[in-house]
């Protein structure tokens, strides 16, 4: 895809606050691309296209739910912030022919799902930090995305959980599945971490044994996400 022609037309579409939001998400990703050894170009692309059924009309919305065979859900008050994922996927697909990889990154980046991807939580933490002023809550997710993906995955949504809470709003169960997954793997790093401490302190095993085995730790947590 042309990027030029795509921020011809986003630029025309969109507010200017989308717009700019775009392409800071877009860079953001690109970065976090880099870091993270995949396609930067794709990165960069999914984060400009990510909002762009954000601000469709409410009839625009229905069409693209109707053509999509999106749930009938997605047009009830409660899904108003987080709608513009799913039909921003469909728009990727039917109008911009992107790839499966990259429409799911774009119907995953408000609510998650256990089975994303490395693009896919690349645009939802880059979505996250990817502004003009981060939010103060925020703030440890920038630091935290370039270290662990999962951590600052884990750590936005433990922040999205608590305040949909104090609004009386219940998580989506997709986001509770991968809540629940990014848990399970933060559980098990830490018993891994307990075991491999333990075997050096005690001195349970040579110099070589100790090498490979944190050769291979070290290897496992690089490709864990």
């Amino acid at each position: 895809m042309d990027i030029r022609k795509l921020k011809t037309k986003l630029k025309k579409d969109l507010s200017h606050f989308r717009y700019d939001h775009s392409i800071r998400v877009a860079k953001e990703a690109k970065k976090l691309a880099k870091h993270y050894h995949i396609d930067k170009k794709k990165a960069y692309l999914t984060g400009l296209i990510h909002d762009i059924a954000k601000e469709l009309t409410e009839e625009e919305n229905n069409y693209w739910i109707k053509k999509g065979n999106l749930s009938s859900d997605l047009q009830q008050e409660e899904y108003k912030n987080i709608k513009h994922a799913d039909i921003g996927a469909i728009i990727a697909k039917e109008e911009y022919n992107l790839d499966n990889d990259i429409c799911n990154a774009i119907k995953y980046h408000t609510i998650g799902n256990k089975d994303m991807d490395m693009l896919a939580k690349i645009i939802f933490i880059a979505d996250k930090i990817g502004r003009k002023k981060i939010p103060e809550a925020l703030k440890p997710v920038k630091k935290l995305a370039y270290q662990d993906i999962d951590e600052a995955l884990l750590y936005c949504l433990e922040k999205q959980e608590t305040k949909l809470k104090d609004k009386g709003i219940k998580l989506h169960k997709d986001t509770k599945e991968l809540l629940k997954k990014l848990l399970e793997v933060e559980s098990n790093n830490g018993k891994l971490d307990e075991i491999l401490n333990e075997e050096i302190k005690n001195d349970k095993t040579d110099k070589i044994v100790r090498g490979i085995i944190a050769v291979s730790y070290t290897h496992l947590r690089a490709h864990e996400t």
